[in-house]
């Protein structure tokens, strides 16, 4: 599945999108987020290693750490110049003057690098790879396979490298180069054996190797994940992913009751990251969206109506809240439109082919732009 994705212009999702804030002139301290929801606020990060991320704590002396494994994100305050104003562009969805300031930022330093933001470099270099990620072309995603291997030949201890080798193995499941992913997920397992990395990591690695197992499918590969998910109750970003694989492998064979149920978990999990909350949405908007349709068909309109309101409601979540999920977002954008065709009413007109159009004009290629188009013509 690969399309070219043009500059988002419609000043209806602009405006919802537009929640993202540009970094603020006064610095504040810098935040660490973790996998089980707590936060470590008022901090100043000091580096990000494969094992720690030391910081300086705003009041007190010396510095503390806490494990990699147990980061979900830093949230950078004080930034170098170039690389605050990338995250400008990247907030404001100029995704390639984003790549260009991060590009800029890593081709200017010295061979001391950036000893006022030692951090900074393999940020940027992990944040291009999320910027060519989100592109989602042909040559963007080869883009990004390269910026992952020059991260880790360049940044080897960095926190990002497992993160890189994820992001990779994602990218080409997503883009269906099963074996490429399989490649990848053996060049991570590596890594993980030969730094001796610790548990979460382990896992996170498992749980792509069976991903990418071709001899698996249906109950088995949903067996399989349900081990990872089972082995991985403590690091719950790496289950709920696992639990979306299992919803997504029901769905597929067609159990969706079953698949429904398992998505909606993940959607009421208060520590998923983004990229499993949107398949989560989108997963269980589908099983809806089935569901409202057999219902319509039996001429059970009362019953109907609701489920379609219900899906549509998880398939804008999708696109409002999470606009860089390219894998969701025009499928969901898409199912959106039809489930207010199927709803009716005064404006379902002018708002279903507000989504049909968007989908048509920034996904072009991609096989819900053409069902966008189809659908827009029974309007």
């Amino acid at each position: 599945m690969v399309f070219m994705m043009t500059r988002i212009t419609s000043s209806t999702l602009l405006a919802a999108l537009a929640v993202v804030a540009a970094p603020n002139a006064s610095a504040a301290p810098d935040r660490i987020y973790k996998a089980d929801g707590s936060i470590v606020d008022n901090v100043d990060v000091v580096s990000e290693t494969l094992e720690l991320v030391t910081y300086k704590p705003e009041k007190g002396r010396g510095e503390a750490e806490v494990d990699s494994e147990l980061v979900l994100r830093v949230e950078f305050t004080e930034r170098p110049e170039d690389v605050a104003a990338a995250e400008v562009d990247a907030a404001n969805g100029a995704l390639l003057g984003a790549i260009s300031g991060y590009q800029t930022y890593l081709g200017g330093l010295g061979e001391r690098g950036d000893r006022k933001h030692p951090w900074a470099a393999a940020y940027s270099q992990y944040r291009l790879i999320e910027l060519f990620e989100q592109l989602n072309s042909e040559e963007s995603i080869q883009s990004m396979v390269a910026a992952v291997d020059e991260l880790v030949a360049t940044y080897p201890d960095s926190r990002y490298v497992p993160l890189s080798f994820i992001k990779k193995i994602e990218a080409q499941l997503i883009h269906g180069d099963r074996a490429g992913a399989k490649a990848s997920a053996a060049a991570f397992g590596a890594l993980v054996e030969e730094r001796g990395l610790a548990q979460r990591w382990k896992l996170e690695h498992r749980l792509r190797a069976v991903l990418s197992d071709e001899s698996l499918s249906g109950t088995g590969l949903e067996s399989a994940l349900d081990r990872v998910s089972t082995e991985a109750a403590v690091f719950p970003t790496v289950a709920n992913r696992a639990d979306v694989a299992i919803a997504e492998s029901m769905k597929a064979r067609g159990a969706f009751e079953e698949a429904e149920e398992g998505f909606e978990g993940v959607t009421e999990s208060p520590n998923a990251d983004d990229r499993t909350l949107a398949a989560a949405w989108c997963g269980l908007g589908e099983c809806l969206f089935r569901r409202a349709e057999t219902m319509a068909a039996a001429g059970n309109a009362e019953t109907a109506g609701p489920l379609f309101n219900r899906a549509q409601l998880a398939f804008m979540r999708v696109v409002v809240l999470y606009p860089a999920e390219l894998a969701y977002v025009p499928q969901s954008a898409f199912y959106a439109g039809r489930c207010i065709q199927e709803l009716g009413g005064e404006l379902a007109k002018e708002q279903s082919d507000r989504l049909f159009n968007f989908v048509t004009r920034n996904f072009r290629g991609s096989r819900w732009s053409d069902s966008a188009r189809q659908f827009r013509r029974r309007n």
